[in-house]
């Protein structure tokens, strides 16, 4: 499929078209970031009520900009097509749920859920109540919120507990600081819920959307839905890493249609829309706990291994073309954090992963391209960093797994030094 053009849409657009869209980009941007202070501003606020506010912005900008670029293939995402939706309305043919049909907020805790949300938590009092309250507020859908509290310092797990006391859907996992990885397995391994979804404790849902995802997996009988995601800026971080995040979590394409995992990968990464982040999928908890689809313990990019052991798995995924996802971007974050070893060690396990659970599956020629693209994709993350590594972080990472598959690629990623 052709590469992203700069052109417009429609071709022929001249020069000073196109400057004038970029002025309207600055200008989006600077309404984005104002209202994200505002809003900030609201001591009463709650996810569920800031999710309107926030979310056309992003989407504005997104619409702006693609109206710069013109996409080679199949269903791409226009602007227009990306706002707030009824689940069940069809999108170049496709149902799109955004926001459930109207219904009511039951607080009661049945044994059996329709979805299990699991909430890992580590020092994030800051931002739980906006997180939990944009769970708790969904409609049409019984849900279980779990929250592994794993070993913070600040009043994090006092939050969790007031939550806890007021809405018997919430349950708290407490253990010792661990990462989110064991936090998320604790979570899978406690999930009553027939769907599983993930949650990162500084993030929310902008709108009441879960009933609709529910619904769309369950008529559809899938194994995996997936789902886009906004991000926004909350601090001052980096100008590259906000410039990398900013439209990251947004597919340029619908993928509506039902197909096999290994085949969405290939669509997606076709389009260069793969997206490894956790929290854009929703997955039957039967099919996950069958699949053995696991997070690697203590390490960082570890979503990496887990989503695409999902997806390989997957008889039945779809795609739905909506932003579900509020993906805050701040100081002190993983991803705005991330030191060099912890990076190459986790590429470096998680590509090790990879390779290993492509090992004796057959694919079309087609498919195996792109997925050999997403693998390596990994191992190059690696290779891009470790060239900083000192001598004695270097043999930590060759500790981390003495495999002989392992240490084939340690020698492989350990050439990139001298590069």
């Amino acid at each position: 499929m052709p590469e992203t053009s700069t052109s417009d849409t429609g071709g022929n657009a001249p020069d000073s078209r196109i400057d004038r869209l970029e002025q309207e980009l600055d200008v989006v941007r600077a309404q984005r970031d104002a209202a994200r202070r505002q809003v900030r501003a609201l001591e009463s606020s709650t996810a569920y009520r800031i999710g309107g506010k926030a979310a056309w912005l992003p989407r504005k900008l997104r619409g702006l900009r693609r109206r710069l670029t013109s996409r080679g293939e199949g269903a791409p995402v226009s602007g227009s097509q990306r706002g707030p939706q009824v689940a069940g309305e069809s999108v170049s043919g496709q149902p799109t749920p955004f926001r459930a049909v109207p219904g009511t907020v039951s607080t009661v805790r049945v044994a059996e859920p329709d979805v299990s949300v699991v909430v890992p938590v580590h020092n994030s009092e800051a931002w739980l109540d906006d997180c939990l309250s944009s769970v708790l507020a969904q409609t049409g859908v019984t849900l279980e919120v779990i929250c592994i509290n794993d070993g913070s310092t600040d009043d994090s797990r006092a939050v969790l507990q007031r939550f806890a006391d007021q809405d018997p859907r919430v349950s708290i996992i407490d253990q010792p600081n661990q990462g989110q990885s064991v936090g998320r397995n604790a979570g899978l391994d406690a999930a009553a819920g027939r769907y599983l979804i993930y949650l990162d404790s500084d993030d929310f849902w902008p709108d009441d959307t879960l009933a609709g995802l529910v619904r769309r997996a369950d008529e559809q009988n899938l194994d995996v839905l997936m789902f886009d995601c906004y991000a926004f800026l909350d601090g001052t971080v980096a100008a590259a890493t906000w410039k990398r995040y900013s439209t990251y979590y947004q597919r340029a394409h619908a993928y509506g249609e039902v197909r096999p995992g290994p085949q969405m990968i290939a669509d997606m990464r076709r389009n260069r829309d793969y997206r490894p982040h956790v929290g854009m999928y929703i997955a039957r908890t039967a099919f996950v706990r069958d699949s053995a689809s696991r997070f690697i313990p203590g390490i960082i990019h570890q979503d990496n291994p887990y989503t695409f052991a999902l997806l390989l798995n997957a008889e039945r995924v779809a795609h739905t073309d909506a932003d579900i996802y509020a993906r805050r971007i701040r100081p002190g974050s993983t991803i705005t954090t991330l030191h060099d070893a912890r990076s190459v060690g986790g590429y470096f396990l998680s590509y090790v992963a990879m390779v290993r659970e492509i090992q004796g599956r057959e694919f079309t020629p087609e498919v195996t391209d792109m997925i050999a693209e997403v693998v390596y994709g990994v191992f190059d993350g690696a290779s891009k960093k470790v060239a900083s590594l000192t001598p004695s972080e270097l043999a930590e990472v060759k500790a981390l797994d003495g495999r002989p598959d392992a240490q084939l690629a340690f020698f492989a990623l350990k050439k990139f030094r001298s590069r």
